[in-house]
């Protein structure tokens, strides 16, 4: 238990009046008939609990945007899934299923979507979701030019003619999308009911990517080049629930939304969101009952919920590896891969798992793209492990040893090594462990850290032998060619990997792209040795006694399902 009067009086200065007292009190529900009790939560000592309709979850930073085409921040994530819906989503076993579609066709190129609505979807006031919100929002997106490249790069490459579109909007101060010939660009509404996608080359999971960011439509009246909309109260939404008070700096207040399609399946009436930056303040606040879910605790504090129901677990999308520093900057024996399968070999990944606390915390990697994706019949990284049949990297320090002696590196010549992590989190855990186990085959390691937010910037541009690093991945095909092509992941110049990545990128039959994805990943992971993968995350909420139904939809907390007995 954390008790000191500092956290409470940080915890007073975070939380608006309205979201305390909301998040202390146990309200008597306006109408608890839509709520099935389990009969399991009444016996024959105890009365029947109450049914507590409106939940408070600390969240760890301000809301800085929460419009779909802009917004790059995940704390926004916790409100904007509540507050839109998308053509699609990703429901609770990952799968990707029909949201505000009702079905859709693919022409046999693979280039051509055409989507088809559901009967009756509308906005929160009332008016009907048409093919033409998709059609505004796309371009209206587009239209923010490259400076919003980072949000919109699906779009921008996918979709024909959108490049030359957003080209066009980044040279023009006055451009306008609703007057703006598009008639070039692949994003046409047929009638009300009917969207059409064209794109310039095969999206495999255009799906999984219209589930969420700048795919969610917005009403055509929103503003143009123009966020600020998104930061008042009281804006039309189309998901289970309608933002009724911010105040993007302490907290948010949101109540059910009676016009969304799928009502009938919300069960919470009404989430505050506390933004409560700091871990010891959130970990106070949970420990007395102000919020009821706790997103941003501590290690520490999460430690002392391990085998509770209080402790929720989800695994998240993220890689974290070793890289290496293989360009003409590089040491010579970052260069040959006898040396880099030693480092990898030397590596056992069960106890940089135990001195990071347990896999309560971790789980082991055994290729680049983490778990959480759809493959071709199971998840991408089970059927990867499954399809190789053997890890060459599997922890064999003999073998590390033999490796070695093959490149030159004896007793009496040993091979010196500096490796580089960020002085955060849990990784200067993994640079002592790892330290640790190349010491024990004859490596002598420097381990040297670096601040936080000089370090990615000091890989980036090769100043560094050897190091850590983790990427958030958001669909296999896209995550293996950011090793290619984006500015903020290790570069892969290995000619073949670049052309197996563009095969699959250019295929249009979704089995075949993904087959030449796996094929792609265990030539970087077995062959060249690109990178050793070491472990996946996972996170950690805290809720509290008699709150369930929570659920998570590929990588966004969902509480609309929730039913909280008190």
């Amino acid at each position: 238990m954390i008790k000191c009067m500092k956290s409470f009086e940080a915890v007073l200065l975070s939380f608006s009046l309205a979201a305390i007292s909301a998040g202390c009190s146990s309200p008597e529900p306006a109408d608890q008939s839509a709520v099935e009790i389990p009969a399991t939560a009444i016996t024959e000592s105890t009365v029947e609990p109450s049914v507590q309709k409106l939940i408070s979850v600390g969240v760890p930073g301000k809301i800085t945007s929460l419009d779909p085409g802009m917004s790059f921040d995940k704390n926004n994530d916790y409100l904007i899934s509540h507050l839109y819906s998308a053509m699609f989503q990703i429901d609770t076993e990952g799968k990707v299923v029909p949201m505000l579609a009702k079905d859709y066709d693919v022409s046999d190129d693979g280039l051509v979507y055409t989507f088809h609505l559901k009967d009756g979807i509308k906005w929160s006031d009332d008016t009907p979701i048409t093919a033409y919100d998709f059609e505004y929002t796309y371009l209206r997106n587009l239209s923010y030019g490259k400076n919003n490249a980072f949000v919109v790069h699906d779009l921008i490459e996918y979709i024909a003619g959108a490049e030359e579109y957003c080209d066009k909007a980044y040279d023009a101060l006055d451009f306008d999308c609703t007057t703006e010939d598009h008639s070039k660009v692949g994003i046409k509404a047929v009638d009300d009911k009917t969207f059409d996608l064209t794109l310039n080359k095969p999206f495999q999971y255009l799906t999984l990517k219209m589930c969420g960011g700048p795919w969610i439509p917005l009403p055509q009246s929103t503003p143009q080049h123009n966020s600020m909309w998104s930061l008042e109260a009281g804006n039309v939404s189309s998901g289970p629930y309608i933002l009724t008070e911010l105040d993007p700096e302490k907290s948010a207040h949101a109540v059910k939304n009676e016009n969304y399609f799928d009502n009938n399946s919300v069960t919470m009436d009404e989430i505050n969101f506390a933004v409560l930056s700091d871990q010891s303040t959130q970990a106070f606040a949970f420990e007395n009952g102000m919020i009821d879910i706790a997103v941003n605790v501590s290690k520490e504090s999460l430690e002392h919920y391990l085998e509770t129901e209080n402790l929720f677990t989800y695994i998240v999308p993220e890689s974290l590896f070793v890289v290496f520093n293989q360009s003409v900057n590089g040491p010579e024996w970052a260069k040959d891969v006898r040396v880099r399968k030693a480092l990898a070999k030397a590596i056992n990944t069960e106890e940089i798992i135990v001195a990071l606390g347990g896999e309560t915390f971790y789980q082991k990697l055994e290729g680049y793209v983490p778990v959480g994706f759809p493959g071709i019949s199971k998840d991408f990284r089970i059927e990867g492990n499954e399809m190789r049949g053997h890890y060459e990297l599997a922890y064999d320090p003999q073998e590390a040893v033999k490796l070695l002696a093959e490149a030159g590196y004896t007793e009496n010549n040993p091979l010196h090594i500096e490796y580089l992590y960020p002085n955060s989190k849990d990784r200067p855990i993994i640079a002592k462990t790892l330290q640790k186990q190349w010491t024990q085959i004859g490596v002598d390691v420097d381990i040297i850290s670096v601040e936080t937010t000089q370090y990615y910037g000091q890989i980036d541009v090769d100043q560094f032998e050897t190091g850590h690093y983790g990427l958030t991945i958001m669909d296999p095909i896209g995550g293996l060619d950011d090793l290619r092509t984006s500015p903020v992941a290790p570069k892969v110049s290995d000619e073949l990997y670049g052309q197996s990545i563009l095969n699959a990128k250019n295929e249009s039959d979704y089995e075949t792209a993904i087959k030449l994805c796996h094929e792609a990943e265990d030539y970087l992971i077995n062959e060249t040795v690109f990178l050793i993968p070491l472990i996946q995350t996972k996170k950690q909420i805290l809720v509290q006694t008699g709150l369930s139904g929570l659920e998570v939809h590929g990588t966004r907390l969902y509480l609309a399902h929730c039913i909280y007995l008190k």
